[in-house]
């Protein structure tokens, strides 16, 4: 299985993660059409205030579509709720990499799928007797 971590964890180690499975723990935010954030936050006093710890786009063309349905439908504020907690698995890239582009680093999850925490899992699992 991939390894799990916070965004704050991945964003250090991100150069030597490219094209590796990762599993992020974090919240999805700012969700649309184009892909959504998988953000970190930060303990605000402030509420309402928008206090991200680090945030790893997930690419809109390559996530899984019932992902990104759910997260448009659920996430798609740049806040913090209980509802879009979730892990998210998918593989390290780096655009700016692969364009030749020197310097500037910005990574991303591609191919990614939602798994959401606080929802309730299918009655598949439970077993009948």
């Amino acid at each position: 299985p991939p390894p799990v971590m916070d965004v704050p964890t991945l964003l250090s180690q991100a150069p030597s993660l490219v094209g590796k499975h990762v599993t992020l723990s974090c919240y999805i935010a700012s969700a649309s059409a184009g892909g959504a954030a998988c953000a970190a936050f930060r303990i605000d006093d402030l509420p309402g205030s928008v206090n991200w710890n680090g945030s790893v786009p997930l690419d809109g063309t390559s996530l899984e579509a019932a992902s990104s349905d759910k997260a448009q439908q659920m996430c798609g504020d740049t806040g913090m709720h209980p509802q879009c907690r979730a892990e998210v698995t998918g593989i390290v890239y780096d655009p700016f990499g692969d364009m030749g582009v020197q310097g500037k680093r910005n990574f991303e999850l591609r191919d990614a799928r939602i798994r959401w925490l606080a929802l309730p899992e299918k009655a598949a699992t439970a077993k009948r007797h």
